[in-house]
Formats: structure tokens, sequence, C-alpha cells
């Protein structure tokens, strides 16, 4: 047994790892590597981010003003529909108002009028020598009864 103490099985060198003192050794503290600007680069730092904020600012400037004119041209198309929608109506009323049976309403009715019974057209030559009338019934056979006031 003593053989096998003295024989080296190589933990002598291991052995002598762990024999060192192994109290916390100070050990440098980690470098912690700060962006490091130069004074000069500082300027253009802010230099950057004035132009980067103005340019956000214009951004949200063109925005604004292509909602505003969005929200005009809605209300330009809305004016229009209602004014076509107007337009129609109104065409209609002067269409009906402009009905001969509505004209011949009022000529009779309110003013008092009575139809033609002939309507006589009149030719005049061009040297005005000749002339030529003729005569026709306007409202046929019916007229020829009544009675004109």
């Amino acid at each position: 047994m003593a053989r096998l103490a003295e024989q080296d099985w190589g933990f002598t060198e291991i052995t002598r790892k762990f024999e060192r003192d192994f109290s916390p050794a100070r050990r440098p503290a980690p470098r912690v590597r700060r962006l490091q600007v130069p004074s000069s680069g500082a300027a253009h730092v802010g230099l950057w981010l004035t132009a980067v904020a103005i340019c956000l600012l214009g951004l949200v400037g063109l925005r604004v003003g292509f909602l505003t004119k969005n929200l005009e041209f809605n209300n330009l198309i809305t004016e229009k529909t209602e004014l076509s929608a107007e337009t129609a109506r109104l065409s209609s009323e002067v269409a009906a108002l402009r009905s001969p049976e509505r004209v011949e309403q009022i000529a009779t009715g309110s003013l008092g009028m009575i139809p033609a019974e002939k309507v006589q057209y009149v030719y005049i030559s061009p040297t005005g020598t000749r002339q030529s009338y003729a005569d026709l019934d306007v409202l046929g056979a019916g007229v020829a009864g009544r009675a004109a006031p």
C-alpha cells in the first residue's frame, strides 16, 4: 500500500491548484465604453435632431392640409349633389309652367281671353303690290257655333 501512496497518478498538479489560496481576488472593473461625442459633434447631433423635428412638423402640417382640403372637397360634392337635385326640380317646374294647356288655362281663366276662331296669314310680295290672304279655321267646326263676347 505504501507503494500505491508513493505512486503519482497525476493528482499532484491538481492538488496544488486546490491548495492555492482562493480568496476573492480583486479583478479590475469591466470597462464600459461610453459614446464619446466630440464637442463639435454635439452641434451636429443637435442640428440633425432639429432637422428631423422640422421635417416631422412639416409632415404633420401637410397631413392637416390634406385633411382640410378633403373635407372641403366632400362638402363641395354634397353641395353639387343638392344643387343638381334642385336644378332638376326647377326644370320640371318650368316645364310644367310652360305647358300650352296651362298657358291657355291662365289666358282664358284669369285674363278673360278667348281663343281665336281664324288665323289670317298675309303674304307681301317683294314689290309690295300683290297681297294674298289665307284664312285657317284654328279650332275646327266647334268654334263656329261659339259666340264671341
